[in-house]
């Protein structure tokens, strides 16, 4: 079998070479020979630091990872299998998984197989009740692993410690967060309302280079694990946060920015006229809505209505689907422009 031949030094550097040039062979598994080291390749080509030679010897095959219909085929009916979920959202260590009633008697079951398959993960646990209430939270049961709900989760760069049931968080829209962040010009003044434990300020102040970011949260929990999370994430000169009200707080910030995020997709049209009394001219407002594809122009004529009674005049730049909530509906962010 031909292989790429290196010294442990170069191994990295060979090994991403080969993955970028796509010539490593998947099924076998590299083979380490006193200082150096021998990777399975599909064809002869020419590289740095290695150089490709023909082996006597045979390379490991690479064990394939068990999934969870194999684990469970002898436990659960064929019906059964087909109920199991398959796509969850994880949160740190934490798996949150959506059991269907008919499965109810076996969740405990399921959360133990995709504790086996999965060893990035600690706890599994299942929605109880669904996002609610003013400060956006829900509550979870813990079917497997260790006894608890908080978790330090990994996102676009960032340290994001939380707790599943006293913060709002959603792993799912962390390409949304990314986008928005991209879109962050340098020395821009953003405010992010609804921040929760920061993740969309830590996100912007990671990955753009703004003047300074300003985050309002009406739930002291999360406040708290934001206040701990921009320490963290060694912030704490760019970012400022407030507890409260947003339309309580407003009116204290003597300042107007450049760009404002409104992640609160139940009802932030209701927060729209007050974003509008701090974005600069020219500036943009991020508005986040849950809706059926069949209300995007409704929802635009009642932006508009809600900019014209505030004697402001606005551009909708565009809308974008960041999220399934059901058949047909969406968490749909539009950007939209202040004119000058």
């Amino acid at each position: 079998m031909l292989a790429a031949f290196t010294t442990l030094q170069n191994a990295e550097k060979v090994k991403r070479f080969l993955q970028k040039k796509e010539v490593l062979h998947h099924e076998y598994l590299p083979l380490k020979e006193m200082q150096t080291i021998y990777f399975p390749i599909t064809k002869r080509i020419t590289m740095p630091n290695a150089k490709v030679v023909t082996t006597k010897f045979s390379f490991p095959i690479k064990k394939k990872p068990q999934t969870i219909d194999q684990l469970l085929k002898s436990k659960l009916t064929a019906t059964q299998l087909k109920l199991i979920p398959r796509s969850q959202e994880i949160i740190g260590k934490i798996m949150i998984l959506e059991v269907p009633d008919q499965l109810k008697k076996k969740e405990k079951l399921i959360a133990e197989t995709y504790l086996k398959l999965n060893n990035s993960i600690e706890t599994v646990v299942r929605k109880d009740k669904i996002h609610s209430g003013v400060y956006r939270t829900r509550t979870v049961k813990i079917l497997a692993g260790k006894r608890t709900k908080e978790t330090t989760h990994y996102e676009n760069g960032i340290t994001l410690q939380l707790h599943l049931e006293k913060t709002y968080y959603s792993a799912r829209t962390a390409n949304e967060r990314l986008r928005i962040a991209k879109q962050v010009k340098p020395q821009e003044d953003v405010l992010v309302m609804f921040s929760g434990a920061a993740p969309y300020v830590l996100v912007i102040a990671q990955n753009a280079r703004p003047k300074k970011i300003y985050g309002i949260e009406i739930n002291p929990m999360a406040h708290s694990y934001a206040g701990k999370n921009i320490i963290m994430n060694g912030f704490s000169s760019i970012v400022k946060l407030f507890e409260g009200d947003v339309r309580k707080i407003i009116p204290i910030i003597k300042k107007k920015f450049d760009r404002i995020v409104m992640p609160l997709p139940k009802i932030a049209e209701e927060f729209f006229n007050v974003a509008l009394s701090k974005i600069k001219p020219g500036g943009i407002i991020h508005l986040y809505a849950f809706l059926h594809e069949n209300e995007v122009a409704l929802y635009k004529k009642k932006i508009r209505d809600i900019a014209k009674q505030s004697k402001k005049s606005i551009q909708i730049q565009r809308y974008v689907k960041c999220g399934q909530f059901s058949p047909g509906t969406f968490r749909m962010c539009f950007d939209i422009k202040l004119k000058k």
